[in-house]
């Protein structure tokens, strides 16, 4: 296990710990005191607590090397279970909303004393101090989106500990009663950060897009290199926040030798490793940069697909069989295609006479 990811597994293992000291202390405080409120926020550190149980673990075997079996390595671990988490998360604020329903139909005469407001005070204290300790450590770049998620958490968790402690005071001095509501309050909040987790997963299980920037990043690098005409169908993979599996397509000058386009290609894919830690493939298209007729093509087309957001790739003519092939990717499903590549071939046609076969991706 890498010095990164053990000192992210610590800082997990420390925040569980304190988890299940708050859980166990807010559930006594509110047992002692009657409290639907307080016992909620602790079953919120207890759910908090088997959250920061699991990560532990999967963060473990998400570092976890390449095997025979998984070659792209082991980094979905985290978001399976991540997911089960999820899941228990909304059976938890299931249960605290209707205990928070039930005491608001049938309210309870609560005992605020020293233990609640002790227990509270330190909680918010604990709390804090977790949220401080994720976020200083979310910088050390293992697990980071995980560490950075709890201190999210730990801070949302100070906030609802808040709102209890106001709500104990409140009906202390005015006899209001309010604990149901509080808990009410409580079970939505575990409700909201549940869904927000399931959503977030599958979202990651099913594949979302690239983040802008670190796709970005990757064009920027590939284009970079003199040699490199354009790039187009970036597409990056995740296997686990830190396994990301890349391909790109790069133009490159048709009269340059096979080795001098791989050379330039092996040192594109080292390029973006050391600087992403992406795993890159690159496929290299000849482009003919002698041909006037394919220069002009590519200018008449790039007129038509400004106007849309769209790009062009992959032009060749084929005067053997009198015909023009090539690639438009259209940023939305929803674009005007047939629109689109009547105007493309409209175009291409004012240049040379020939059949146009598009072929059309969506991004």
């Amino acid at each position: 296990m890498e010095h990164g990811t053990k000192n992210a597994v610590v800082t997990l293992a420390v925040g569980l710990a304190l988890n299940i000291l708050l859980g166990v202390g807010k559930l006594v405080a509110g047992v002692l005191s009657r409290s639907a409120s307080v016992s909620s926020d602790a079953l919120n550190n207890i759910s908090d607590a088997a959250v920061s149980l699991v990560t532990v673990f999967a963060v473990a075997l998400s570092s976890r090397r390449a095997d025979h079996d998984h070659p792209f390595g082991h980094g979905r671990y985290e978001y399976i279970a991540t997911f089960a988490v999820g899941a228990g998360i909304l059976a938890v604020g299931a249960e605290v909303l209707s205990s928070g329903i039930k005491r608001i139909i049938t309210p309870v005469n609560v005992d605020f004393g020293a233990i609640v407001w002790a227990t509270l005070g330190a909680a918010i204290a604990v709390k804090s101090f977790m949220a401080t300790m994720y976020f200083v450590r979310s910088r050390s770049g293992a697990a980071n989106d995980t560490l950075k998620a709890a201190a999210i958490d730990s801070m949302s968790d100070a906030a609802v500990t808040t709102v209890v402690l106001c709500c104990a005071v409140a009906e202390k001095f005015t006899g209001a009663h309010i604990d149901g509501y509080a808990s009410l309050a409580v079970g939505v909040v575990i409700l909201v950060f549940a869904v927000k987790i399931l959503k977030t997963t599958v979202s990651r299980l099913l594949g979302e897009r690239p983040d802008s920037a670190l796709y970005g990043t990757v064009r920027d690098i590939i284009l970079s290199f003199d040699k490199v005409v354009s790039v187009h169908d970036i597409v990056i993979n995740d296997y686990g926040a830190a396994t990301k599996i890349a391909e790109a397509d790069a133009e490159f000058p048709s009269d340059m030798t096979f080795v001098e386009v791989h050379a330039v290609c092996d040192r594109i894919e080292r390029a973006v490793y050391d600087k992403t830690g992406i795993r890159l493939c690159v496929h290299a298209d000849p482009v003919m940069s002698d041909d006037t007729r394919l220069a002009e093509i590519r200018r008449r087309v790039s007129e038509v697909l400004d106007a849309y957001g769209a790009t062009a790739h992959d032009i060749a003519i084929d005067d053997d069989n009198k015909s023009v092939e090539l690639d438009i990717r259209l940023p939305l499903a929803h674009s005007p295609e047939a629109e689109i590549t009547e105007q493309v071939k409209a175009s291409i046609n004012t240049v040379l006479p020939y059949s146009i076969d598009i072929n059309v991706d969506y991004i």
